[in-house]
């Protein structure tokens, strides 16, 4: 008698199909993604030395706003903290964390990040659009520091100018009281003329500088004037506190015009072409009077 071909078992063939076709989304371990998970509010805490250390009510209240209406559409970083079995220190997204705890919300999604969180972190905040200069001077000084790195290091990670790099951690030689403002948002000046501010070295020069900054008549060119000796020439086309008039000194432009024609010929930098002819405007007008 012939042995009997034993059949398939249907519900086993269902039951692998369906198995098999789970597999193709499950996340594997081998998976070079990292991916979501619901991280618990309450288990994770902000990164002691993040650089950002301002946060606007306001701006948070608005963020709120936003989340509770179309959910969170960017998961936070997160890395283990090594003080608190199941607890999770923030890497970016600092702000999401506390937009979800004005929620009320008990979970957030969030990534396990295993990189260099410093690295991370900043990246991630000098994308932010209302990161502040001085924010992003400390935690670029913090990122050197902290790693050992030289300026040039810390600017091939980032993508940025080894000049950049430089002009914005000139910001951090601004005098203390000035940092101290600055960090608690009573004196809001962009990038360029924060560098251009720490460039200055005459005390008085920067405090008659500030002063004109506070009332929003400053600007990166009537900087560059005081700098170089010349009257602040500030924005709307007003002119504050102009010092005393002093008398011109022919001496001076005998030791310029002397200058001028001891000059190497070649061709001008777009900026001493400028220079070249602010001078002549400035004889011309001289001269007119006379």
């Amino acid at each position: 008698m012939a042995a009997k071909t034993k059949r398939p078992s249907p519900i086993l063939g269902a039951a692998s199909a369906m198995i098999g076709d789970a597999s193709d989304s499950l996340v594997t371990r081998e998976s070079r993604f990292r991916h979501t998970f619901e991280a618990a509010v309450a288990r994770i805490r902000p990164d002691p030395g993040q650089a950002r250390k301002h946060f606007d009510p306001a701006d948070l209240a608005a963020l709120a706003a936003t989340m509770k209406e179309r959910g969170q559409l960017q998961p936070v970083l997160v890395r283990r903290d090594p003080e608190a079995r199941g607890g999770w220190i923030l890497v970016a997204g600092e702000r999401r964390w506390r937009a979800a705890a004005l929620n009320g919300w008990t979970e957030l999604l969030a990534i396990e990040h295993d990189g260099d969180p410093e690295v991370a972190a900043l990246l991630e905040n000098l994308q932010r659009v209302d990161l502040s200069a001085l924010e992003e001077a400390r935690g670029l000084r913090r990122l050197i520091e902290g790693k050992g790195w030289s300026q040039a290091q810390a600017a091939d990670a980032l993508g940025k100018a080894k000049s950049e790099v430089s002009a914005t951690l000139r910001i951090l030689t601004l005098p203390a009281p000035v940092l101290d403002r600055l960090a608690e948002g009573a004196l809001d000046l962009p990038r360029n003329v924060l560098v251009e501010l720490a460039r200055i070295e005459d005390a008085a020069t920067l405090d008659r500088l500030l002063r004109l900054a506070e009332e929003g008549r400053l600007n990166v060119r009537a900087i560059r004037a005081a700098r170089d000796g010349a009257a602040p020439a500030v924005s709307r086309g007003v002119v504050a506190e102009e010092p005393p008039a002093r008398r011109f000194s022919f001496r001076a432009l005998e030791r310029v015009t002397a200058g001028l024609r001891g000059a190497s010929p070649g061709p001008l930098k777009p900026a001493d072409r400028k220079r070249l002819e602010e001078l002549r405007a400035a004889v011309d007008a001289l001269l007119a009077k006379g």
